[in-house]
């Protein structure tokens, strides 16, 4: 029975983290709840009787993350930006110097531009792009390849005369395009969105950011508004999607659960104490 009684604590207790850590989470730009899984146990005893058997308790089968979207909020920074719908910003978080990047990915959509141009969050980390091509028709579309970091030159110079760099834009489709003093405007690229085929088993390796698992599967880069990919949105964030009063309610039911396994120990013990009284 002791080992019944330790599982119901052991079950209550995890689900009193998982609920603390989307509450401590809950403005947290980008942050996906999380919520805990628990299954049945029985002891494997092939003598048993099925009729009369009885269960050996409860325990963790997965935490499983809610990908639902967040609320969307305004901030009125051109760099900020949110994906609505399907996706995630893809980062090189390896140092510039690495051979190999080492890619991230986050739904926390807070940039801003470095000293050298480069579009990074707030650990550095550099936003990849889809290079983009200028048709002979004039469109701007995505070019097949490897990505590329966020670069947006502050200064450029042409034919001897130097003009700096007046604003940023990013529309719909992540394109982003940098106007500068001489009127002129270029197109570093397209802001890359990586989709998963299990997104929800992404590893989470904090400040936001997950890496991708044998189970998540190989991310799919393409552009913002391609098929299985939402929309940029810039000048906005995603909040968390922390339903504040939902998980009030699952600590309250994961405390009613704890007390009721504790007051079963202290029967337990008040029990084993009379029989061993009487022997």
């Amino acid at each position: 029975m002791l080992s019944i009684i330790m599982s119901g604590l052991n079950v209550a207790q995890k689900d009193l983290s998982v609920t603390a850590n989307n509450l401590a989470n809950s403005n947290t730009v980008g942050y996906k709840k999380s919520n805990a899984n628990f299954v049945d146990v029985f002891a494997n005893d092939p003598s048993a009787n099925p009729k009369t058997a009885v269960g050996a308790g409860a325990m963790t089968d997965i935490v499983n993350r809610d990908t639902s979207q967040g609320a969307m909020s305004s901030t009125g920074r051109a760099t900020d930006l949110a994906i609505a719908g399907q996706g995630y910003f893809m980062l090189d978080a390896s140092d510039a110097s690495a051979t190999d990047p080492a890619y991230v990915f986050t739904r926390a959509g807070s940039f801003g531009v470095s000293a050298d141009g480069t579009i990074v969050n707030s650990t550095g980390a550099r936003l990849q792009l889809v290079p983009a091509q200028t048709n002979a028709d004039g469109t701007i579309t995505p070019q097949a390849g490897a990505t590329i970091p966020a670069v947006v030159p502050t200064t450029k110079t042409v034919a001897g005369a130097t003009s700096t760099l007046q604003g940023i834009s990013i529309n719909g489709k992540g394109l982003i395009a940098a106007t500068y003093s001489d009127n002129s405007i270029d197109y570093p690229g397209f802001v890359a969105v990586a989709n998963f085929p299990n997104s929800s088993a992404l590893k989470p390796i904090g400040n936001s950011n997950f890496i991708a698992t044998g189970d998540s599967g190989i991310p799919n880069v393409s552009t913002g508004g391609a098929p299985n990919a939402g929309d940029i949105m810039s000048a906005t964030l995603e909040q968390s999607n922390v339903d504040i009063t939902q998980e009030l309610m699952k600590m309250l039911r994961a405390q009613q659960l704890y007390n009721g396994n504790a007051r079963m120990l202290q029967t337990a013990v008040e029990v084993s104490s009379r029989l061993t009284d009487k022997i």
